[in-house]
């Protein structure tokens, strides 16, 4: 799930795809058509997987000011395997397997469906009995990405640990994804209070108090009607000693100065691209202070069942989530927009009544 990290007042905006069975409302009775709940053919060497849990995601990348577009059914699936091809190679799946799915773009933007037929295989992982479904919908997005971002950053933190005695990590973006990156950084980097201090940016104080239960070392609001200047002071007051690394989901042009403004000589951004601002840097003060500023790299298959066997054995502890049913995406997606949900959303297909916190 890509979050809506430091966008408030947003309005929904409607997917117009000539697939898709969304016409009038991310949700509408429409979506509950014959053609979204039939049961597609078997593709020869493929599967059909009865889709259980999906993410709430949208697509960052067409993310203007008030606006959002939703996916569906997204990046983040689980579910279990309904049917099989006779002639599938891999004697490994069974019927009512779970599994999630890594679905290419055109699968995640194909619409509502409770089945979907999966040509490669390869886009399909098992998990084990003991995670649960809506658990491991949310690892193939948010997850991952987090994972990407902390494999990135431990190197430059291991390296800076040679020379410092504590390296300050500073994560902007306090919603899914920067939850999911305290939990892998509390896993990957060792004690944050003794050798790595991690702190979460945010305008959103709700997100920022989970950021805080969560475990960072602090917090520290990132309020957009303040002067630039003193929010600038008051980073550089909470994080003493500057930044070292910075992790940015956000990536716009005031996220990134501001960054550069607290971040110390030879630190380290990794930017997560989810903003379609362009953003001005003097490459001779990058030069000068031996900064760099790196994307983070998309996450693959591997670090993906390193996520699921994390998760399995214990390791790994899913950060705060909510599952909703799919009835409710609209007030879902307008919460989202209105900063009025902390942690991840799930959707629950199929008949439910029911709201999980976790």
């Amino acid at each position: 799930m890509l979050d809506n990290e430091m966008h408030q007042n947003a309005d929904v905006q409607l997917m117009n795809k000539p697939n898709s069975s969304m016409l009038a409302n991310p949700f509408s009775s429409d979506m509950c058509s014959s053609a979204s709940l039939s049961v597609p053919d078997t593709p020869k060497d493929g599967l059909v997987v009865k889709v259980g849990y999906i993410g709430a995601c949208y697509s960052e990348g067409q993310m203007r000011r008030k606006r959002i577009k939703p996916r569906f059914p997204g990046v983040e699936i689980a579910g279990t395997i309904h049917d099989m091809s006779n002639s599938l190679s891999n004697g490994n799946y069974t019927f009512g397997d779970k599994v999630i799915l890594v679905p290419d773009e055109d699968m995640a933007d194909s619409g509502y469906a409770e089945y979907l037929a999966v040509k490669d295989t390869r886009q399909v992982m098992q998990i084990p009995e003991e995670v649960p479904l809506e658990v491991a919908a949310m690892l193939p997005g948010g997850a991952l990405s987090a994972y990407a971002a902390v494999l990135a950053a431990k190197p430059h933190v291991e390296k800076l640990q040679q020379v410092k005695s504590c390296v300050n990590v500073l994560v902007v973006g306090g919603g899914g994804l920067g939850l999911w990156t305290i939990r892998l950084a509390q896993l990957l980097l060792g004690n944050l209070c003794n050798s790595v201090r991690l702190f979460v940016a945010d305008n959103s104080i709700d997100k920022l108090l989970t950021a805080q239960d969560h475990g960072c070392f602090d917090i520290v609001h990132w309020n957009e009607e303040d002067h630039e200047q003193y929010i600038v002071e008051r980073t550089l007051d909470s994080c003493r000693g500057g930044v070292d690394v910075i992790i940015d989901y956000v990536s716009n042009h005031r996220t990134m100065q501001r960054s550069l403004k607290v971040l110390n000589r030879e630190g380290l951004i990794l930017v997560g691209g989810n903003s379609m601002t362009e953003v001005s840097i003097s490459l001779n003060a990058l030069a000068a202070k031996q900064q760099s500023i790196v994307g983070i790299p998309k996450g693959n298959m591997n670090q993906l069942r390193d996520l699921v066997n994390f998760v399995a054995e214990g390791k790994l502890t899913p950060p705060c989530h909510a599952v909703f049913p799919i009835e409710d995406v609209n007030q879902v997606f307008d919460d989202l927009c209105e900063c009025r949900v902390t942690g991840q959303a799930i959707f629950k297909l199929g008949n439910s009544s029911t709201v999980t916190d976790n």
